[in-house]
């Protein structure tokens, strides 16, 4: 027995192949150790390491919601510094969006149907490429 190990392992060494073998092998034992360190915590209620990562606490500039606070209180104070009018900008906005969605509408009305001729078309030309295959395969199995 100790004879066939050692020949495994002379022809891994002459071949090169030693260096991946080892490779994967360290790919797998890395893998399975996040594995085990992933489960021991979620099924076992066990903390191996007293590092969390979910634990850690972010500084509040990397917070999405930061951002995007800072943001709408910058263009609050835009729109009532600068003289502006919520009101205005409110009615303007509406007439704009009821304005877009009649074009929508009625550019949807007017490029729905021929959107709905060629899906049907592509649906019956697959269906009958698929029918047209089946029969060839068919056939051949047959003959």
């Amino acid at each position: 027995m100790e004879i066939n190990i050692l020949a495994v392992v002379r022809i891994l060494a002459e071949n090169g192949l030693a260096k991946d073998v080892f490779a994967a092998f360290m790919a797998g034992l890395a893998g399975l150790a996040v594995i085990l360190y992933a489960a021991s915590s979620d099924l076992f209620d066990l903390k191996i390491f007293k590092f969390d990562p979910f634990a850690i606490k972010l500084p509040r500039e990397t917070r999405i919601e930061y951002w995007y606070t800072r943001a709408a209180k910058k263009f609050e104070s835009v729109l009532t510094g600068g003289g502006w009018s919520y009101a205005k900008v409110r009615k303007r906005v509406k007439v704009t969006f009821k304005r877009e969605e009649r074009r929508l509408r009625s550019e949807t009305r007017r490029m729905l149907p021929e959107a709905v001729r060629r899906l049907n078309r592509d649906i019956a030309l697959g269906a009958l490429a698929i029918a047209i295959t089946l029969v060839a395969l068919l056939i051949l199995r047959l003959v």
